[in-house]
């Protein structure tokens, strides 16, 4: 399994975020990273529309990590950054598969297991648990 970029953004993001504990502006965030701007507005925008982070606009203006959002699960965040769990195309709800073993196909079990197994682990830590500290 591997993640999307952007859910490695919003991963670091949210780290940087709960370790810094403040406002932090996108050009620090951008910086500290090693993100590119454009890129941390379209993550912070969905960690705002998900409540994860605050965003106050202005002159002083930044982002901070929303008050207890460091409980938040790993499986929760993952889940609400990544857009598609599809790990093959018999996975897909959209597309129609074309698999000739898709009748009596035992990989596709045995890859849900495997995601299922992803997720449960994730849902074991928070963002805490993998925030480094200063």
């Amino acid at each position: 399994m591997r993640l999307t970029d952007h859910t490695d953004y919003a991963m670091r993001t949210l780290m940087y975020l709960n370790r810094e504990k403040r406002l932090v502006t996108l050009s620090e965030l951008s910086k500290a990273l090693g993100i590119s701007r454009n890129n941390l507005i379209k993550v912070s925008h969905q960690l705002a529309k998900t409540n994860l982070i605050e965003t106050t606009r202005g002159r002083s203006g930044g982002l901070a990590i929303g008050p207890g959002k460091g409980k938040t699960s790993l499986k929760e965040i993952v889940t609400l950054t990544e857009e598609s769990f599809t790990m093959a195309e018999c996975f897909s709800r959209k597309a129609k598969s074309t698999c000739t073993f898709l009748p009596s196909c035992v990989l596709k079990h045995a890859l849900a297991d495997a995601l299922n197994a992803f997720l449960e682990s994730l849902g074991r830590k928070t963002l805490d648990d993998v925030t480094p500290r200063k």
